[in-house]
C-alpha cells in the first residue's frame, strides 16, 4: 500500500464501517473529512482530535503541537490541553528527547495550552520518533462549525497560502535535494505561521458553513474530503490560490505539485460571505484569498491556461511521492 493515510474508500470500508456503536452526547461521530469529535458538554462542546508526525524529522514536536490544535480551531474551538504519545527508537539520546519535549512545550505555551499528560516508551518497533498529538479544546454549543455543512453557491477561501508546512520540512529535512540554500531565517519564516487558531476563532465568530484544516494532501485533498463531507463539488481557481515563492522555486525543482502538498498554517474556509471575511481577516493580519466556489457537479480545479481537471477522491501528499522516489533511489 501507498504511505499516507488511507484513501476515503479504504477508511470507509476498514475502519469507520467497524464503528457500529454511537452516544447521543456525541454530536459528530467519526466520520470522512471531519477534523474533531464534537461531545456535547451542556452549553459548551469538547471537541478532540489526533494526529501524528510522520513525515518530519526536525522540528517534530512544534508541529504536532500545532497540526492537532489546528483540528481543534477548524472546529472553531479554543485549544486547551494536548497529550503527548512519544514512541522512541532505541538509538534515541536523552538530550533528543528533551529537545523534543522542549519544543512541544515552548509552542503548546505559546497557544495559551497546557500538556496535561501522554506515554512515553522506548520501542524496537520504530526507526524514527512518532509523536502523536491529542489535542482538547472547547467552543460553545450554538457556535461550533463543522466541515459538512457546505452550500452550493459558497465561496471557499483559503488563508496564508498552500504548501506551509511542507516547504519548512523539505528545507529542513531534504536540503541536499535543493541547488540553492535556505537559511534558518527563511524557515522559521514559514513555522511561524503553523497556527490557524487565530483565524479559526475569528471566522467561527464571523459565522462560517464549513472550515478544514489544509493538512496532508494540501488544498486538493482538503476540498475533497469537505465536498465528501457535505456531499457537493467544487470549482477551484489555479490563478487565485497563493503559493509563497521558496514553496513555489522548491516545488518546481522536486518536481511536486504546491496544490497537493501537506499545508497546515493554511485554513480552508467555506462561507457565503467571502470577501467580507477576507476583510475582516486583513484586519488582524491575517492574509485569505477567495479561490473557489461550491457547486452541484463534482469537484473540479480550473487551471490559470482554462484547462478543467477533476478533483481525486483521494489525493496523495506530494510528500509522501517525494519520499518514495527517494526510497527508490
Amino acid at each position: 500500500m501507498k504511505i499516507g493515510k488511507l484513501s476515503g474508500e479504504l477508511l470507509q470500508t476498514m475502519v469507520l464501517s467497524t464503528i457500529q456503536f454511537h452516544r447521543r452526547d456525541v454530536l459528530v461521530h467519526a466520520g470522512l473529512g471531519e477534523d474533531c469529535a464534537v461531545i456535547d458538554f451542556g452549553e459548551e462542546v469538547c471537541l478532540v482530535s489526533t494526529d501524528p508526525i510522520t513525515g518530519a524529522v526536525e522540528g517534530i514536536g512544534e508541529l504536532a503541537v500545532h497540526v492537532s490544535c489546528n483540528d481543534i480551531a477548524a472546529n472553531g474551538g479554543t485549544p486547551i490541553g494536548v497529550q503527548i504519545v512519544l514512541l522512541l527508537p532505541e538509538k534515541i539520546q536523552e538530550t533528543e528527547i528533551r529537545e523534543i519535549m522542549e519544543d512541544v512545550q515552548v509552542t503548546a505555551a505559546e497557544l495559551g495550552v497546557e500538556v496535561i499528560g501522554g506515554h512515553t516508551e522506548i520501542t524496537s518497533k520504530v526507526a524514527e520518533c512518532i509523536l502523536s498529538v491529542t489535542a482538547v479544546g472547547r467552543a460553545p454549543k450554538d457556535r461550533y462549525v463543522t466541515s459538512g455543512n457546505a452550500q452550493i453557491g459558497d465561496d471557499v477561501l483559503i488563508t496564508k497560502g498552500v504548501g506551509i508546512e511542507a516547504t519548512a520540512i523539505i528545507a529542513r529535512d531534504f536540503a541536499s535535494q535543493l541547488p540553492f540554500t535556505v537559511s534558518e531565517e527563511e524557515i522559521r519564516s514559514f513555522s511561524e505561521q503553523l497556527s490557524v487558531v487565530p483565524e479559526g476563532l475569528l471566522a467561527a465568530e464571523f459565522g462560517v458553513n464549513a472550515m478544514h484544516d489544509v493538512t496532508e494532501g494540501g488544498l486538493l485533498g482538503a476540498v475533497a474530503e469537505v465536498c465528501a463531507a457535505s456531499e457537493v463539488g467544487a470549482e477551484l481557481w489555479e490563478e487565485k490560490i497563493y503559493v509563497p515563492d521558496l514553496t513555489r522555486k522548491i516545488t518546481a525543482h522536486l518536481n511536486l505539485d504546491p496544490l497537493a502538498l501537506l499545508s497546515s498554517g493554511s485554513m480552508l474556509i467555506v462561507t457565503s460571505r467571502g470577501e467580507a471575511l477576507v476583510e475582516k481577516l486583513a484586519e488582524q493580519d491575517i492574509p485569505a484569498f477567495v479561490v473557489g466556489k461550491i457547486i452541484a457537479d463534482s469537484p473540479r480545479l480550473l487551471r490559470a491556461d482554462g484547462r478543467k481537471e477533476p478533483i481525486p477522491k483521494f489525493v496523495q501528499d506530494e510528500l509522501w511521492r517525494l519520499l518514495e522516489r527517494l526510497d527508490e533511489g
